[in-house]
């Protein structure tokens, strides 16, 4: 059972013929006092966008675009798992380890 909402139920029409959804009201400006003549000219709105934030939005969309996963690399690690040729290299993982608690001490510092 749909829920109607009277003379919204998207094939109403107005005594006019229009689309009652589809009305716009043009509103005035209030001022403080509650009058509604303008007391100056409008302002007009500007923004300002940086190059750092544009820099982002580019990484961001970049990050968005690539792939969840490497297809090739996986299938290469899988290939080297399964004929047993995929050598763990300890020293590396314990570079990789310091290097990382190395920057994550560096940033809690900042």
């Amino acid at each position: 059972m749909a829920n109607q909402i009277k003379g919204l139920d998207g094939g109403s029409k107005g005594s006019d013929g229009s689309n009652p959804i589809e009305k716009v009201r043009v509103s005035t400006p209030v001022n403080s006092d509650g009058s509604s003549t303008p007391q100056s000219a409008p302002r007009s709105d500007s923004v300002h966008i940086t190059q750092s934030a544009r820099e982002l939005n580019s990484l961001s969309e970049a990050v968005n675009d690539a792939p969840d996963v490497d297809a090739n690399r996986v299938a290469t690690l899988q290939q080297a798992l399964s004929s047993g040729s995929y050598k763990v290299n300890p020293e590396r993982i314990a570079d990789s380890m310091l290097q990382l608690e190395q920057e994550l001490s560096q940033s809690k510092q900042q």
